[in-house]
């Protein structure tokens, strides 16, 4: 299982509000299955920055939207 960082759309998951978190995502055959929430920790300063960094990468993916039910589905993205 593969996994990367992603933004979310949670607003399913937020009484309608929209609300959009960076998630740790699980893939299986290249499809998003499941996500987590972020931890941002290290032993070392350059693991911490190493981390933040892929964060800001999750800006150039489409985001993900979850729905009710926990399902995962991409939409495009209007990050800078």
């Amino acid at each position: 299982m593969n996994w990367n960082h992603r933004l979310i759309d949670m607003t399913a998951k937020n009484d309608g509000e929209t609300w959009i978190e960076i998630k740790e995502v699980y893939y299986e055959r290249g499809k998003p299955v499941g996500y987590a929430n972020v931890t941002i920790g290290d032993d070392e300063v350059a693991g911490v920055i190493d981390q933040l960094g892929r964060m800001v990468s999750a800006c150039s993916l489409p985001v993900l939207v979850v729905d009710a039910d926990d399902n995962l589905r991409e939409i495009t993205n209007d990050c800078p």
